[in-house]
């Protein structure tokens, strides 16, 4: 079918990302450590590349393909386990050391790309493995050995309601309507394995070759949160359609496909996944994705933004040099979101009352959503601020240099709609310097030192030590004896506050 567009304005459901976002450099190998964190601290919805939370991983693409697009290429991250045979890592790296493979409705074809010729026919449920050593594709059925092929190697269905299981992997399912765990999982098309630039020696990539709007199902309740409501939920699928046309060719892998299933591209985790709900608010929006003055755009959303959003020139900035940026977008402004009047966010005062609230009336709060991220405070020491502000890049030397010992921390400009720090002035007994930015200033006075416990959670619950919250509203200096010894530093929030909140999306009464 046609590829139909809604070109959104100003009063827009979905918040919007700017065209452009300047990022660090973009690397070729996303095997890191932020995917490996957000498992372990165990996120309903963790900041990822569609977000526009993964910024380190490079700007999102946009376009606006003539087109009609109906397939989609998705590498498929390994899963490591622990010697019990537990997950480790649902998703990993890139690069899979082997693949196992088998089908669910009738018998499937195993094809050598290479020369188009089969080789192999197997039954449902007769598992086929695909290894690569000595520069051939080694392929076994059932155990014994099939073939060694130049490759790469495709699974193809007989029959159009087959799936592919993914027997090496394990992914988070649905065990129940409201319950999920890590299981073997299904997609839906094809599976290559396959190489590119960038994989390992001795090892392959695994690629489903999905329809698009399969792929929108197996990601709306990964990104969202199933029990949202309908405009919600049918908001995200028209954002993760949006996001996977717009980002299907890019080559920042390394590897022959440009969306991974992981954060660093959106959570896909195939048809096992799906849920009646995502699923109906997919099938609501068949076909649409949004645009802006005729491009694809990048729709970004928070984790959590604390009841407050940003205007996207301050945190996405253009040029990366300019506070705020000139790439000021009318459909991303920052707003309060919660009940009753706007909070006074022009005054000390007014920013400590709302920011500093353990209970605002907001649809982000932690007692109305349970989310840990509303509201948090910090604890840094004096040394701990001295080596961050070192990391080359995360701060400017205004006067003298930066040889002595922290005396003191003060913000200096705060954010245009939420008032949260922009830029920090840290003084030092042998000069001054200045950390500037969303993200430099996250990292220097938004991360915590050591495991603390939320200020909104059940008992037990902790900030994870060395973990990047946001950049802070409210900092305090500690002394001792007259000598500086750090900073209490408070905030709400998680990422880049742009854009609307998974939360947010759910609660909101204008959303309904």
């Amino acid at each position: 079918m046609a590829r139909r567009t809604i070109s959104f304005t100003v009063s827009l459901l979905l918040a919007l990302a700017s065209s452009s976002v300047p990022v660090a450099a973009d690397p070729s190998n996303v095997d890191d450590e932020t995917v490996v964190a957000c498992e372990q601290i165990l996120v309903e919805a963790c900041p990822s590349h569609a977000s526009g939370g993964r910024p380190e991983l490079g700007p999102q693409l946009v376009g606006n393909p003539t087109d009609v697009v109906t397939v989609l290429r998705v590498g498929l991250r390994a899963t490591t386990f622990n010697v019990s045979g537990g997950v480790a890592t649902e998703q990993a790296g890139q690069d899979h050391a082997d693949v196992r493979v088998t089908g669910t409705v009738g018998d499937f074809h195993v094809i050598d790309l290479a020369t188009g010729k089969q080789i192999a026919a197997p039954a449902a449920g007769q598992e086929v493995r695909v290894a690569f050593a000595g520069g051939l594709y080694q392929v076994s059925v059932g155990g014994g050995i099939a073939a060694a092929v130049s490759g790469p190697v495709r699974f193809r269905a007989s029959d159009p309601t087959n799936t592919f299981k993914v027997l090496s992997i394990r992914r988070s399912l649905w065990t129940s309507p409201t319950t999920r765990a890590n299981g073997v999982p299904d997609y839906a098309g094809e599976i290559e394995i396959t190489r590119g630039p960038s994989t390992a020696a001795g090892m392959v990539n695994l690629v489903n070759i999905v329809p698009l709007e399969a792929y929108v199902r197996g990601v709306v309740v990964n990104e969202s949160i199933a029990s949202f409501s309908v405009a919600a939920l049918e908001a995200q699928a028209v954002a993760a359609r949006g996001y996977a046309l717009a980002n299907k060719d890019s080559t920042r892998f390394g590897r022959p496909y440009g969306l991974d299933d992981s954060t660093a591209s959106q959570v896909y985790r195939g048809k096992g996944s799906e849920h009646p709900n995502g699923n109906a608010a997919v099938a609501a929006t068949e076909g649409l994705v949004a645009t802006y003055a005729g491009t694809i755009i990048s729709a970004l959303y928070s984790s959590s933004m604390g009841g407050h959003t940003e205007d996207n020139e301050w945190i996405f900035n253009l040029p990366p040099s300019q506070l705020p940026g000139t790439n000021a977008a009318p459909y991303l402004r920052g707003v309060y979101d919660g009940e009753g009047a706007a909070p006074d966010l022009s005054t000390d005062a007014g920013i400590a009352a709302f920011w500093g609230e353990r209970r605002p009336a907001t649809f982000d709060s932690c007692p109305r959503v349970n989310n840990r991220f509303d509201r948090w405070s910090i604890d840094i020491d004096a040394t701990t601020l001295r080596s961050r502000l070192l990391v080359p890049g995360r701060s400017v030397v205004v006067s003298g240099n930066t040889s002595g010992s922290v005396s003191g921390v003060q913000i200096v400009r705060r954010t245009g709609a939420s008032a949260r720090a922009v830029v920090v002035r840290i003084s030092l007994t042998s000069g001054v310097v200045e950390v500037r930015g969303w993200d430099n200033v996250r990292r220097v006075v938004g991360t915590s030192v050591a495991s603390k416990p939320w200020v909104c959670m059940t008992p037990g619950a902790t900030i994870p030590a060395s973990f990047v919250l946001n950049n802070p509203s409210v900092i305090e200096e500690q002394f001792s004896g007259g000598v500086f010894t750090g900073i209490r530093s408070s905030g709400g929030g998680w990422g880049h506050n742009v854009g609307i909140g998974p939360r947010e999306r759910g609660m909101r009464p204008s959303l309904h």
